[in-house]
């Protein structure tokens, strides 16, 4: 039993201290590697601090330069709509002037004469504001500049009865004294400036155009700009933040790893210095119990009793102590004009034809049927109303559809972006995450192996603390029996009051044959003295009492060890349990960190899933905005080329239906 008991711990000595070996071999190693590691990262997180630094400041100089592009643009189009309203302004009141001084002088009296009168006098005020514009400036020679302003300062000079307010001007231009006002030069004037401003209006219009496509271009180069500088920034502040987190871990992981190399030493030393002294004490065990079983042989041949001889082979069988150690578009309307009845209704045909104003040629049917000029004159003017009015929305339509499609194509830009970012930080995580299970399951292994060794040191001790109180009882049986048999033998001697002698032998004598003499017998010199086998039984009653004096000392020693053995137990499961509790500390460490993590993937999932929500919403989007403005690029440039030609043919019909009613216009 003793022999297979220390076979076996021997066996766990060879097993323990190879595997401790290994694993503070490990330890060092992954000491160096996590040194060189943090030393690495640290430089790593200085070089992203600087590449940061300078994205953050490229970030905010773009922002600066969008805002500064941004105020420009909007300082142009405040300028631009401003410009637009005067010009419209002018170009109304220039309209309303045209259209007072076509009736004006019709030379009947009462009919309509005095409002014809009220009217001009309501747009003399406008023309005079107009008259202060450079473009009229530029597009009136002084000598018509200066009829208008003599227009507008008297009116009445225009506009007055033939029974008396005949002015001295009128008169000059009819010597028959009838009325034959001047308005049909100063209306000439008149559509000069209206054609002007309409000419600014137009250029204006186009320039702000231009103005808004280059500033979009520019835009769009910015905030592409902006988006690679944002996602650089984005990759370097992942990266860094990953990087600061993998140093942390790394320095957790190496003040863990430290803990535990000195942990696993302070237990090698302790276990090689334990096994070795209990392979000493085996070795003088062994000695020892060989001669201990010498003396046992020569007690039986006096102890022959069977009650004897299973006690001291139980005996025989000693206490053998053993010393043990443990181990992350809207549609476009085509308008028309049209003129009036026999040679006007003619003449509208063919600037109908000439302009392709389907609007135009339904009021030469109106003509046509005797309609007057008047009011075909206000058809014009309203279809003048409806095509400015078609002409803004379309301008409307497309800033709006321009705006929304620009912004549906960043909101796309941008969720796809989040959806690739999402998906390479899941892919980074998903990498993280299986480190960690691996990570955990080899400390899992590790605690179930230190675990194991606490059970097997506990069971080890359990069984020779088992193994010295069996072997201390049959010690203590031996020496009673051993004690009882020494009484037996010496029981004689006291009864008879011999002393124990231990035997001795005599040297051998020189004899002679004497025929006379008598032979010596066996008691000779004793005489009636019997003092039995005094000397052979001292020497057994000696040899016994030795026998029974080394077991109760062996008691003694067996005790003192084993106390011995018990402080080394204790010793030996701190050890392990400290190893064991820093084991379970560094597991619950990294479950929390894969926790987190897990979390963390939970979170960008859920990120990447609404993102592609708000990506096919916004693809959805984008294909509605195609069915309202797909007509922009394809047909708006068309739409305004068409208007300004149906325009130009509305103008030139009321100008030529102006002068017909005003007498100028003979013929076709």
């Amino acid at each position: 039993a003793e022999q297979a008991s220390y076979d076996k711990y021997a066996c766990w000595c060879e097993a323990t201290l190879g595997r401790k070996a290994n694993d503070i071999s490990k330890a060092e190693e992954d000491i160096s590697t996590l040194s060189a590691l943090i030393i690495k990262l640290k430089a790593g997180i200085a070089t992203h601090g600087s590449e940061m630094e300078q994205l953050n400041k490229d970030i905010a100089a773009n922002v600066e330069s969008q805002r500064e592009a941004t105020e420009v643009r909007e300082n142009g189009k405040s300028e631009y709509v401003a410009e637009k309203t005067e010009s419209e302004q002018c170009i109304g009141a220039l309209e309303a002037a045209i259209g007072v001084l076509t009736g004006a002088g019709s030379g009947k009296k009462g009919f309509l004469e005095t409002l014809q009168e009220a009217k001009l006098l309501s747009v003399v005020a406008g023309v005079r504001g107009i008259l202060k514009q450079p473009t009229v400036a530029r597009s009136v020679s002084k000598e018509d500049l200066e009829l208008v302003k003599r227009f507008v300062e008297r009116p009445e000079e225009v506009v007055g009865r033939n029974s008396g307010s005949v002015s001295a001007m009128q008169m000059d231009e009819n010597p028959f004294g009838d009325y034959a006002p001047q308005s049909t030069r100063i209306q000439g004037i008149l559509k000069g400036m209206y054609d002007a401003f309409a000419a600014d209006l137009e250029k204006a219009n186009a320039d702000e155009a231009e103005e808004q496509k280059a500033f979009e271009a520019l835009m769009n180069t910015k905030k592409t700009e902006l988006a690679t500088l944002q996602a650089s920034l984005d990759k370097q502040t992942l990266d860094n933040a990953e990087k600061k987190k993998s140093l942390a871990d790394s320095k957790t992981t190496l003040d863990d790893t430290k803990a535990q190399l000195e942990s696993d030493k302070a237990f090698f030393d302790e276990t090689k210095a334990t096994c070795k002294t209990t392979a000493e004490e085996w070795g003088e065990r062994t000695r020892l119990r060989t001669e201990e079983l010498h003396s046992i042989q020569k007690a039986t041949e006096i102890l022959t009793s069977s009650g004897a001889q299973k006690t001291f082979e139980n005996a025989s069988t000693t206490f053998l102590q053993v010393a043990t150690h443990g181990r992350r578009l809207a549609n476009i309307r085509r308008l028309g004009l049209d003129n009036q009845a026999g040679k006007g209704a003619a003449k509208l045909l063919k600037v109908a034809q000439k302009h392709g104003s389907a609007g135009l040629s339904k009021l030469v049917a109106v003509l046509k049927a005797g309609g007057h000029f008047d009011k075909v004159i206000d058809s014009i003017d309203a279809m003048m109303v409806r095509l400015r009015e078609e002409e803004q929305d379309d301008i409307a339509h497309r800033d709006r559809c321009q705006g929304s499609l620009n912004k549906n194509k960043f909101d796309m830009e941008d969720l796809q972006h989040v959806m690739e970012m999402a998906g390479n930080t899941l892919l980074r995580m998903r990498g993280m995450q299986t480190n960690l299970l691996q990570k955990v399951d080899t400390l899992v292994e590790a605690i179930s192996g230190t675990q194991s060794d606490l059970e097997e040191l506990l069971s080890m001790r359990n069984t020779a603390a088992s193994e010295f109180k069996q072997a201390l009882k049959d010690d203590a049986d031996a020496v009673a029996l051993l004690s009882h048999a020494i009484a037996a033998l010496t029981q004689f001697y006291s009864s008879n009051k011999i002393e124990l002698e231990l035997a001795q032998k005599q040297a051998p004598g020189t004899y002679t044959v004497d025929a006379d003499k008598a032979p010596e017998t066996a008691w000779q010199g004793e005489g009636g003295n019997y003092k039995g086998r005094s000397g052979e039984s001292g020497g057994i009653i000696a040899i016994l009492t030795m026998i029974k004096d080394d077991l109760e000392n062996e008691m003694k020693t067996g005790r003192a060890a084993d106390a011995e053995a018990q402080s080394d137990y204790e010793t030996q499961h701190r050890s392990l349990t400290k190893s064991l509790k820093a084991q379970e500390t560094s597991k619950a460490a990294l479950e929390k960190e894969l926790s987190d993590l897990q979390g963390k993937m939970a979170d960008t999932q859920d990120a990447q899933g609404r993102a592609e929500g708000d990506h096919n919403s916004e693809s959805e989007l984008s294909k509605a905005l195609y069915s309202d403005c797909s007509w922009i690029d394809s047909h708006f440039e068309s739409r305004r080329d068409k208007r300004k030609d149906e325009m130009a043919g509305l103008v030139e019909a009321k100008n030529y239906l102006a002068g017909v009613e005003s007498g100028d216009e003979l013929g076709v």
